[in-house]
């Protein structure tokens, strides 16, 4: 059984076991968003989602995003969104369950404010953040943000992609980068780096690829810059393009990008592993932009370690539904 169908079954038996309602229509998918998040979607978090532009919520033509099982927004919301709640030092726990800080660091989440409908807020959790690359459309969004300070002044931002089947997909088509992003050299300056020739993306030779635009099939000029069959590489490189070129005082944040993705286990999962850890080599080998990648799976366990009773029925859900 490939990865992909077997992450979805072991998903549809958790549902069936757990007696909830899915779509008559889409097996897969709940009938309800509140049905797939632990405690359901809290309205702060909401708001963020709806102002993204990832379409999670969209339910006017087919289900949205986040009523499917298989959803990585949904399990990064089932997983995150506990600490995006209440105390923001329960944040800390997270960065350190993530081995992202040490368990001795001394600091502090920064809030961020956001501004949803005449609505402000500050969480201490940013989901579907957009980061201004500087080209026409060139807005991409992490799939959760955290901002610290510890208590020397040293400020980091924390970027987390989140991956569940997609990367076993065999409708994955990765690595690609359109045409927009190479002809515009001075997006790929950081610190003094050329990124896009330290990532010997000059090397790489021009084609043209057929896609799907409106229904109707066009050719679009692009590049290749990875050869991955599992990682989407060029997706990375754009949100590194977008905290690099967005982000006020880039230089003064210590940048770590965080690839949070689901182990399939056997052979697609180490073959996604190895092509990770070659991206986060290329990566630091050219830039002081940090790359780090651990599994859901690693997460759960390491949490279940440091939190206490009180926090059972987090641990008992995560646990039984992605372990």
């Amino acid at each position: 059984m490939r990865a992909e169908e077997f992450i979805k079954t072991r998903q549809l038996v958790w549902a069936k076991r757990k007696g909830l309602v899915l779509d008559g229509n889409y097996p897969l998918y709940c009938n309800c968003i509140d049905c797939n998040i632990y405690g359901g979607l809290n309205e702060d978090v909401r708001m963020q989602f709806d102002k993204g532009s990832g379409n999670e919520l969209n339910d006017e033509i087919w289900p949205s995003k986040m009523k499917a099982l298989f959803s990585s927004s949904a399990l990064c919301v089932n997983v995150f969104q506990y600490f995006a709640i209440g105390n923001e030092n329960k944040v800390l726990d997270f960065l350190k369950a993530c081995k992202l800080i040490s368990n001795k660091y001394q600091g502090d989440v920064i809030p961020v404010d956001f501004e949803y409908e005449n609505k402000k807020i500050q969480v201490p959790i940013r989901f579907e953040e957009k980061f201004e690359i500087g080209i026409p459309y060139g807005v991409p969004n992490l799939d959760a943000v955290i901002r610290t300070k510890s208590k020397t002044g040293k400020k980091q931002l924390f970027a987390f992609e989140s991956k569940f089947t997609e990367p076993y997909s065999s409708s994955h088509r990765g690595n690609f980068l359109k045409e927009k992003y190479c002809s515009e050299r001075k997006i790929w300056i950081y610190n003094g780096c050329d990124i896009y020739k330290a990532l010997n993306i000059d090397n790489k030779e021009n084609i043209c690829r057929l896609i799907k635009k409106d229904e109707k099939e066009e050719w679009e000029e692009g590049r290749y810059i990875f050869d991955y069959k599992y990682l989407d590489g060029a997706q990375l490189v754009k949100h590194i393009l977008g905290i690099t070129n967005d982000l006020d005082e880039s230089n003064k944040t210590e940048i770590t990008l965080v690839y949070l993705w689901y182990d399939a286990l056997g052979a697609e999962g180490a073959a996604h592993r190895n092509e990770i850890e070659d991206f986060r080599k290329k990566v630091e080998s050219c830039t002081s932009i940090k790359v780090r990648h651990i599994t859901y799976q690693e997460i759960i366990c390491n949490l279940c370690k440091r939190l206490v009773d009180s926090h059972r029925d987090y641990l008992n859900y995560i646990t039984e539904r992605y372990l």
